[in-house]
C-alpha cells in the first residue's frame, strides 16, 4: 500500500497526471492538502471532485482525504504537513507540484524534513508537463569533523574516488574512511559503486549541501 500527498489547486493536471505516471492500485489512498481559507471554495471542491471521479474509475476502493492546513501561520503549517507524512499509513509518495503556495512550501520543507521516510517525491513540470522523480536532499543530518574532512575530499575529486585514494589523500587508517563513508552513504551525503573489487565513491547534491552549509557556519 501507498499514500501520495499531493497540494491541489484549481487546475488538477499537476495531480492526476502524477499519480497516473508514477502508477495508483487499488488499494492506494490519496491525500489532497489545501489552504484551510480558499478564494473560490467552490473551485477547489470542484477540482477535488474531479480527482475523485478519475479515481473511482480507476479503482474504486482507492480512498481520497483531503487535508487543511493554514495558510497565515506558516510554522503551523510546516508542523501539520510534517503529520500528514508521519501519520500516512504504507509507503509515501510526496507530489510537490500545483496547489496554492501556502500549501507547496510547508509541504515541501516536511518531505525535506522527513526525507528518509518519503520513498519517492514526484515534480509535475509546467514547462513540458513530464513528471519527474526528485532526490530530495537531507538537509537536517550533520556530519562529524571527521566526516566533514572526508566528505571535502570526495568533494575535491574530478568525479568518483576510490577509498584506497580517499585514504591517502586523508592520510588516515583504511577503516577509518570506511566507518566515514558508510556513515556518510546513510546520510545521503555520498553515493558508493563497486568497481573491480574497489569502492568508489561519489557526492550527492545533498553532500554538496552540507558542505556549503558548514562552511558558511
Amino acid at each position: 500500500m501507498r499514500t501520495f500527498i499531493s497540494p491541489i489547486g484549481f487546475n488538477t493536471t499537476s495531480v492526476t497526471r502524477a499519480l497516473l505516471n508514477h502508477g495508483i492500485d487499488g488499494d492506494d489512498a490519496v491525500i489532497l492538502v489545501r489552504p484551510a481559507k480558499e478564494t473560490d471554495d467552490n473551485r477547489g471542491a470542484e477540482a477535488v471532485a474531479d480527482v475523485e471521479q478519475l479515481l473511482q474509475e480507476l479503482a474504486p476502493t482507492i480512498s481520497v482525504r483531503v487535508k487543511r492546513i493554514p495558510h497565515d501561520a506558516f510554522e503551523t503549517a510546516v508542523m501539520r504537513c510534517s503529520e500528514i507524512i508521519q501519520t500516512a499509513s504504507g509507503s509515501v509518495v510526496v507530489s510537490l507540484s500545483g496547489g496554492a503556495r501556502d500549501v507547496l512550501l510547508p509541504l515541501t520543507i516536511a518531505t525535506m524534513a522527513h526525507e528518509r521516510a518519503v520513498e519517492s517525491t514526484l515534480g509535475y513540470s509546467d514547462i513540458d508537463g513530464q513528471v519527474r522523480t526528485w532526490a530530495v536532499p537531507n538537509i537536517t543530518a550533520m556530519p562529524s569533523d571527521g566526516q566533514r574532512r572526508t566528505l571535502a575530499a570526495v568533494d575535491g575529486a574530478d568525479s568518483s574516488v576510490p577509498v584506497p585514494e580517499l585514504t591517502t589523500q586523508r592520510d588516515v587508517a583504511k577503516s577509518t574512511v570506511t566507518r566515514h563513508v558508510n556513515a556518510l552513504e546513510r546520510d545521503g551525503f555520498v553515493e558508493t559503486r563497486i568497481e573491480e573489487r574497489s569502492k568508489y565513491v561519489s557526492i550527492t547534491l545533498a553532500g554538496r549541501l552540507c558542505l556549503a552549509r558548514t562552511e558558511s557556519v
